[in-house]
């Protein structure tokens, strides 16, 4: 009798011990999970590539001592308490970090597309102006040819950041910049050859 009281001591003692370090922080680790797929939604991967591999790391870290923990008779999940809010800390700082160097590069996308876009219009209103007489039609032409170039990557360097492919884009809209001041100089060079044939050509009376 003595024994069995004995045993069903040693039992509820086990079974206290067992309860000692309380459930598993799912929810909290849950919580953690949310945060860094959250950053990554975010672009964090792209954008903050530092951080989200540090919450990641940090997160894969309280996973495991969260699963390690629940295998022991005996648990204790206080360190992986704060493993797992150290992660969701890391998350959510990636979030953060990613969101602002996303409008970070896209303001710089942006300034240098409204470069090109100023560039572009005043290139195809000097080629508008163009004399267009013999001699200098074929340069007009390509000209207006190298205009459409121009419109053409600075539409790619739209669609660019609207796919948050923000330094793509700066490279596009830096090409209709260069396009644009090479009609810019192409409409100054034609204009300087009609000009010249038309000097050319004036009777020599004229120029007495």
């Amino acid at each position: 009798m003595r024994m069995r009281v004995f045993s069903l001591v040693l039992i509820a003692a086990s079974v206290a011990l067992v309860g000692c370090g309380g459930d598993p922080p799912t929810a909290d680790l849950n919580a953690a999970k949310q945060a860094l797929d959250a950053a990554g939604a975010a672009g964090a991967e792209r954008f903050a590539s530092s951080d989200y591999s540090a919450a990641q790391s940090a997160y894969s870290q309280a996973e495991s001592t969260v699963n390690s923990e629940s295998e022991k008779l005996f648990k204790n999940f206080e360190q992986a308490a704060s493993q797992i809010a150290d992660a969701k800390s890391k998350a959510d700082r990636a979030k953060s970090a990613a969101g602002s160097e996303k409008n970070r590069q896209k303001g710089s996308a942006d300034g240098v597309i409204a470069a090109a876009e100023a560039a572009i219009s005043a290139a195809r209103s000097s080629l508008d102006g163009a004399p267009a007489g013999k001699g200098t039609e074929a340069d007009i032409e390509q000209l207006r040819a190298d205009l459409s170039g121009a419109d053409a990557d600075l539409s790619a360097a739209r669609s660019a950041v609207g796919s948050e492919n923000f330094s793509d884009a700066e490279t596009k809209a830096k090409n209709a910049d260069q396009k644009a001041g090479q009609v810019a100089n192409g409409v100054q060079m034609a204009t300087q050859k009609y000009n010249d044939m038309v000097e050319k050509m004036r009777p020599w009376y004229d120029r007495i």
